[in-house]
């Protein structure tokens, strides 16, 4: 993504005069912008924000525009790839439009034309433009003593691991899922287990009990036998009551039906009798129809015409009192339905006991269902087993997987792969600043600074050395930056030189001058304090006129 122009009004502290800078394609430029505290020199950054991702981080919406003009307005001219592109934008009247190559680009609202100018044409997530393209004191976190959360951030937006983050947590959601399967498995084997004891113990006794048992049992299962088979016949004279019951309902609700259609029929033709008695005219001589017999006639069709609307509005009260006892009516008879056809399994199960045990009192033959019943047990074992044998294995190979696609794996290797060109780019600038320490990042991306062999804690360091640190990790970072996003063309430093001496700030920024020359990275540098003019290709002044910013650009010889 190359920014080649930008041009805004009415945001923050500028007025309707609309304000306009342009970025050359093919060189960059060191920009000094200098202005007092509250005159827009960081407005800039946040109009270029608001133009490419419709907010900014910390700052409402409402509390944007210009507090007297409210019209909001930013344009953005950028290049991405081989696409043109330009993106209108505003908040007082609401405006987005996105012109690409010259045509209007529109799909499924705003929010998708946002969606779509993230993803396949910048390429840049709103987080990573904010928080690497633009650096602020006041949310600058240093490299030297970032938290391990923040230097993970740092590492997946400098590298783009988001798809690898996204791999890992779909990973390890699998992995939950297949851990918890296997638990089940095992909770499911050891009920298995148990059915298999308790089935042999009921096996072993069974073949210890005598021919007068198999009686008692047979009287038990007889006894049972008789109760299923009174409540069936209860049950199925219940179900024969309720289907009659639904057939005179559905009978009368015909018949409501019927009565409802016969004086919507007789409401309208009333209504069309009544309007001929509107017209006051005969449709079929124009006799006037003012007779006492046709003022008798109006008045009787008034009043039923009136009366109808009631008779019908009872109906259909009756309608739906009738439907509903209908469906009252229909799942009772669907319960009881179920419980008929439950009790006659349950019959025919007793049935077939009894017969069983009828056919093999005295033999051996009675226990072989109790067999069966073992037999299947272990099968169903064996595959259980099986399923989680396999289930295991698939666990084991997410969770390499996993490991593979986190800190210690591919992230570690693509680390390593920059860390020798990021460490000699912080040691060459190091070297060129004369710091008296040395700075490297480990495997980890923990960051190491040793002082005469020997590794020292980065708070023994001055804040000016800090800040001269963070800023040579700064330029080293971009350079890789640069590499991942080569049409990056804008950078924001925001009082990140304040606290550094003069002899410091004059080597960061002939380092910075050099970088963004071979680079092609227009820097804007924003500082309170005085800066050597010289080492700058432009100056950026900003004042106010009438209560309004506004700023000048000027080259410097």
């Amino acid at each position: 993504m190359k920014i080649l122009s930008i041009e805004f009004k009415n945001i923050s502290s500028y007025g309707n005069k609309t304000q306009r800078l342009e970025f050359p394609d093919d060189h960059a430029e060191l920009y000094l912008t200098l202005g007092k505290n509250g005159y827009g020199k960081t407005t800039i950054a946040n109009a270029i924000v608001f133009g490419l991702y419709g907010k900014v981080e910390g700052i409402k919406m409402g509390d944007l525009p210009n507090r007297i003009n409210k019209n909001l307005w930013v344009k953005v001219h950028l290049k991405c790839g081989t696409m043109d592109v330009v993106i209108e934008r505003g908040l007082a009247p609401s405006k987005f439009k996105v012109d690409i190559n010259g045509v209007e680009y529109d799909r499924a609202g705003k929010r998708g034309v946002q969606e779509y100018l993230e993803e396949e044409v910048y390429g840049i997530p709103y987080h990573v433009f904010k928080n690497i393209i633009i650096l602020s004191i006041n949310d600058f976190k240093s490299f030297l003593t970032m938290s391990p959360s923040d230097k993970k951030q740092i590492i997946d937006r400098m590298f783009g691991f988001s798809i690898l983050n996204d791999m890992q947590r779909l990973v390890k959601d699998e992995r939950k899922t297949l851990k918890s399967d296997m638990d089940s498995f095992d909770n499911e084997l050891a009920q298995i287990n148990e059915s298999i004891i308790q089935v042999k113990f009921q096996l072993n006794k069974l073949q210890q009990e005598n021919e007068e048992k198999n009686k008692d049992e047979i009287k038990k299962l007889k006894d049972r036998l008789v109760k299923f088979d009174e409540s069936k016949k209860k049950l199925e004279e219940a179900q024969k009551a309720l289907s009659d019951k639904i057939g005179t309902i559905e009978e009368d609700l015909s018949v409501k039906n019927n009565k409802y259609s016969n004086m919507k029929y007789e409401l309208d033709s009333l209504k069309k009798k009544l309007a001929l008695y509107e017209k006051n005219a005969c449709p079929t001589c124009e006799a006037p129809m003012d007779s006492d017999f046709h003022k008798h006639k109006k008045e009787e069709y008034q009043d039923r015409a009136n009366v109808i609307p009631n008779e019908m509005q009872s109906i259909e009260n009756d309608v739906m009192a009738i439907k509903a006892s209908i469906g009252d009516a229909r799942e009772k008879q669907s319960l009881i339905r179920d419980k008929v056809s439950s009790i006659k399994t349950n019959i025919n199960n007793i049935k077939n006991e009894l017969i069983r045990i009828k056919n093999s009192a005295g033999n051996q033959e009675q226990f072989s269902h109790l067999d069966n019943l073992i037999q299947q047990f272990q099968e169903q074992e064996k595959d259980k087993s099986k399923t989680k044998d396999s289930a295991s294995s698939e666990y084991y190979f997410l969770e390499t997987l996993e490991s593979v696609l986190g800190e210690d794996g591919v992230k570690n290797m693509a680390v390593k792969t920059i860390l020798p060109g990021l460490n000699a780019n912080i040691a060459a600038m190091i070297n060129t600043m004369h710091l008296p320490f040395h700075i490297r990042f480990d495997d980890k991306f923990d960051c190491i600074i040793n002082h005469l062999g020997e590794e020292i804690n980065p708070m023994t360091l001055s804040t000016g050395e800090r800040k001269a640190a963070d800023f040579i990790i700064i330029i080293a970072i971009i350079k890789i930056l640069k590499l991942r996003f080569p049409q990056l063309n804008l950078l924001f430093l925001d009082e990140l030189l304040s606290s550094v001496d003069t002899d410091g700030v004059y080597n960061i920024l002939k380092i910075l001058a050099q970088v963004i020359k071979e680079n092609k990275i227009n820097t804007f540098v924003i500082n309170h304090t005085v800066l050597p003019h010289e080492i700058f290709d432009k100056k950026i002044q900003i004042y106010k006129d009438n209560g309004f910013s506004k700023f000048e650009i000027e080259a410097i010889d």
